[in-house]
């Protein structure tokens, strides 16, 4: 029997999130010569879903409908807004229902907070879509989101970060069910990579600081983004606000949640980033330009936080 794929299109739905992992599911089926995958699209209520680009699909089957003898997928795909869904307990019973039913269930994109939301995800590792990612973790503390994953396999929980990574996300359960070498065609077929480099994290636009915490703390903060090719330590920004070391250590970790020198590190990849964006400078000015002392320096602390190499990263994102 073919495996059967159901993916919930909530009203205002990204596109992408569903027809991406429908695209690598049929061509596998392409690639097999045969039905692997029978694939279909499930709508809340309404089968004509009208998506957030205001394309409408077709669904095939409502939330509501009764459970076929045999499912192998249940995915959720995510919505810009979803605000009006969070606190539909019916939603939430029916999504528990379907879940339940599959062998392996999950998410594409902020998906992951309607499956939070349900309480399907506690005590479980997800990813989702890096602008939500910290509101899951703040509203769900008994999840554990990690923020970079482009996709997670968590037992019979799978997630996907957003939006194109539901193609890896599908592309990875095509070689759970067909072997490394359908994955391989259907990557190749589809010009996509078969293994991303790095994690989602390289394309957060949230990298710089808000300017966060009291404003003495505002002040610190600013003074570094004004002058980070400067040997910036914690000593150094404690001196500038005329306070000992321990408690600059303090204020970042109560205020910030992080330490000053991750700050730091975080603040100098991001100008770095932006830096390599351009391509206008060579490695050696832009580590200059950060603060970093040497390229070598810069290059850990890029695979650090983004696992990708500067070099990488300029390929990729480079004007």
């Amino acid at each position: 029997m073919p495996k059967h794929i159901i993916i919930l299109a909530v009203p205002g739905v990204q596109l992408l999130d569903v027809s991406g992992p429908l695209d690598v599911f049929a061509e596998a089926n392409q690639q097999r010569g045969r039905e692997v995958y029978k694939l279909s699209v499930m709508a809340v209520a309404d089968p004509i879903v009208v998506s957030s680009s205001g394309a409408r699909l077709l669904a095939d089957l409502t939330l509501d409908a009764p459970l076929p003898y045999v499912l192998d997928t249940f995915l959720v795909a995510g919505a810009p807004v979803l605000d009006s869904f969070i606190s539909d307990e019916k939603l939430h019973a029916n999504i528990c229902r379907w879940s339940h039913h599959a062998q392996r269930f999950g998410s594409v994109c902020s998906g992951a907070m309607l499956l939070a939301a349900a309480g399907l995800i506690n005590g479980r590792r997800v990813t989702t879509h890096w602008t939500v990612a910290e509101r899951l973790h703040q509203e769900y503390p008994q999840v554990t989101v990690e923020a970079d994953a482009i996709f997670i396999a968590d037992a019979e929980l799978r997630t996907a970060a957003g939006v194109t990574s539901g193609l890896d996300l599908a592309l990875n359960m095509v070689e759970e069910d067909l072997g490394r070498e359908t994955a391989l065609d259907v990557a190749a077929q589809l010009v996509m990579f078969f293994k991303r480099p790095g994690g989602q994290l390289q394309f957060s636009r949230h990298g710089q600081a808000s300017l966060s915490g009291r404003s003495a703390l505002q002040d610190v903060q600013r003074w570094v983004l004004n002058s980070l090719d400067q040997p910036h330590n914690v000593q150094s920004l404690a001196t500038h606000m005329g306070i000992s070391a321990r408690h600059m250590t303090r204020l970042f970790n109560q205020e910030l949640n992080q330490s000053p020198a991750e700050w730091l590190e975080q603040q100098r990849v991001f100008h770095a980033r932006q830096l390599l964006e351009t391509g206008e400078l060579g490695v050696k000015q832009i580590a200059a330009e950060c603060g970093f002392s040497s390229v070598d320096i810069l290059r850990r602390a890029f695979v650090r936080q983004l696992f990708v190499t500067p070099s990488q990263y300029q390929k990729n994102h480079s004007h």
